[in-house]
């Protein structure tokens, strides 16, 4: 995709998905932070279903920290990788109160202390929660980008967060985020994405590689 083209594909992602809002479900600015902290390899759906009955039974940072690891395990048992995340759950929670009085951190090297907490999950909450001008790079954002030319290929998600807030800036941030994780879930899938019904097939350098081997199959 070229310099050019930037402002004419975020138009038409914009018109594509015009309202988008967080994916996790929250009420609160911790519950946003261990719905982000949950989300790592597993899907906003499993997160959802999780996070309901963990904030059921643990309403408050007091509780969800005088939890035992075992409880929280159990009600987060749908997502991946529970275990361990019970453990950063129950900890993030007795640092929220014990260090920051029971708010979570707006400095993203605070943020990044914490449990569990890492570049991806610091930029999502605060770009989420704070309007902070950051687009996170997930699997999706990260596929998806690459394969429109937004990024070179081979780019670790960190490094794709640089370029993308570079070249995509003059557009809110965080729903270019959720735009571009909706483009991967509807079209651009990581293992049969639809690339001749997609779009933004115009702007794709993989995609038109493909429509051209499928007409030279016909």
């Amino acid at each position: 995709m070229t310099e050019k083209e930037i402002p004419l594909f975020l138009e038409a992602l914009e018109e594509a998905f015009p309202r988008t809002e967080c994916f996790l479900r929250h009420e609160s600015d911790w519950q946003l932070l261990i719905a982000i902290l949950l989300s790592a390899q597993t899907t906003d759906r499993s997160v959802n279903e999780a996070t309901k009955i963990l904030f059921g039974h643990f309403p408050t940072l007091e509780s969800l920290s005088k939890a035992s690891v075992e409880q929280i395990e159990e009600d987060i048992r749908r997502v991946g990788l529970a275990r361990s995340k019970a453990r950063n759950v129950r900890e993030t929670a007795r640092l929220l109160l014990e260090r920051h009085q029971g708010k979570v951190p707006q400095d993203r090297r605070e943020l990044e202390e914490l449990p569990g907490v890492g570049h991806k999950t610091s930029g999502v909450f605060l770009a989420e929660w704070c309007h902070a001008p950051y687009l996170p790079v997930d699997t999706h954002v990260l596929r998806v980008s690459t394969r429109l030319g937004l990024i070179p290929k081979g780019r670790t998600p960190d490094q794709a967060e640089a370029l993308l807030e570079r070249k995509l800036k003059g557009k809110t941030p965080i729903e270019t985020h959720r735009r571009l994780i909706l483009l991967g879930r509807t079209f651009c899938s990581a293992r049969r994405p639809r690339c001749l019904s997609c779009p933004f097939l115009s702007f794709c350098k993989e995609g038109e590689r493909f429509r051209k081997k499928k007409e030279e199959e016909r």
